[in-house]
């Protein structure tokens, strides 16, 4: 179990304890909350793509109308778009793994097939159990580590990539991707203030990164572009903020290895949606491959919650 998330419960729980059990188990279905919209984004982004808007464009188009509207959502909640002082640092943080992590995985996706860019990109969790158990002082939890090698096998087998693609380039690209995604997974918990006001300023951050991935790539695309595929680039765009969302608020209440394993269900969503509506079928052996992360997962939130075992709370 790891340090700063509870034991699961015995029959005689303290106060304290329910309230800790509660911020897990809301900060669980967050987390898949989050996990599960990212995921549905990635068909709609391959589909606003396939129209003429690369990933690069998409994303300064999303930071485009993103700043000024959560500008207004936050002034209008009575909340000022002032970062304290002592918050700042964490927020740049969270601003700039978030922009780098887009575009490293997206310049990945330029030399090497998608199904082997996630499969790099994906090792993202371990770097995250890795990192943030070495910067607190622990020792690797030997269960989520177990659940990381089945559910990162069941991805291998769901999306089955062909390594006579390797492109040293794109692989190190898709490894520079994972491991700053796993810096916005460890910053994103340290950011405090309300999620609407830390949102527009990573967005802020952002911005310029996506504008100058764009600019190199002979963007960006005309903002007419947007009409050859209304729906799917909506999607893609209200998806990922949306989940965005629920990532930091998720990241306040669990820790963050936890979360980067409960995000091994993103690339779950991304097949099961692609199937339903975009007519990728699967084969029998993705099907066991999202089978084996789906029991993976369910493995270790349930023993996280104690529902396969429990053990009496010390109460003092």
């Amino acid at each position: 179990m790891l340090q700063g998330e509870p034991a699961p419960l015995g029959p005689e729980a303290s106060p304290v304890w329910s309230a800790q059990r509660q911020l897990v188990i809301v900060g669980t279905a967050l987390a898949l909350a989050s996990a599960i919209l990212y995921g549905a984004n990635v068909p709609a982004a391959r589909a606003a793509s396939q129209a003429g808007m690369p990933g690069a464009e998409l994303i300064f188009y999303r930071a485009l109308w993103l700043v000024p509207l959560l500008g207004i959502l936050t002034l209008a909640s009575r909340e000022t778009l002032r970062v304290p002082p002592g918050e700042r640092m964490a927020v740049f943080r969270l601003a700039l793994t978030s922009g780098l992590t887009a575009t490293f995985y997206l310049s990945a996706l330029d030399h090497l097939p998608v199904a082997l860019t996630v499969i790099l990109f994906y090792t993202f969790p371990l770097m995250v159990m890795v990192i943030s158990n070495r910067l607190a002082g622990r020792w690797l939890d030997k269960r989520q580590v177990a659940v990381f090698i089945v559910a990162f096998a069941g991805l291998v087998l769901a999306v089955g990539p062909s390594l006579a693609d390797l492109n040293l380039k794109g692989v190190s690209l898709a490894l520079a991707g994972a491991l700053a995604c796993a810096g916005l997974f460890i910053v994103a918990g340290n950011v405090s203030g309300p999620p609407m006001r830390t949102m527009f300023w990573t967005q802020v951050g952002v911005l310029p990164i996506a504008l100058g991935y764009a600019l190199l790539n002979g963007g960006p695309v005309s903002p007419a572009t947007f009409f050859n595929a209304p729906v799917a680039i909506l999607i893609a765009m209200g998806g990922y903020a949306a989940g965005y969302l629920t990532q930091l608020m998720a990241a306040r209440r669990i820790a963050p290895s936890r979360m980067g394993l409960l995000f091994l269900s993103e690339p779950v969503t991304a097949i099961l949606v692609a199937a339903l509506f975009l007519g990728e079928r699967l084969a029998p052996l993705q099907i066991v491959g999202v089978a084996t992360i789906i029991a993976a997962l369910a493995t270790e939130i349930a023993l996280d919650a104690g529902w396969l075992r429990r053990i009496q709370p010390n109460n003092g």
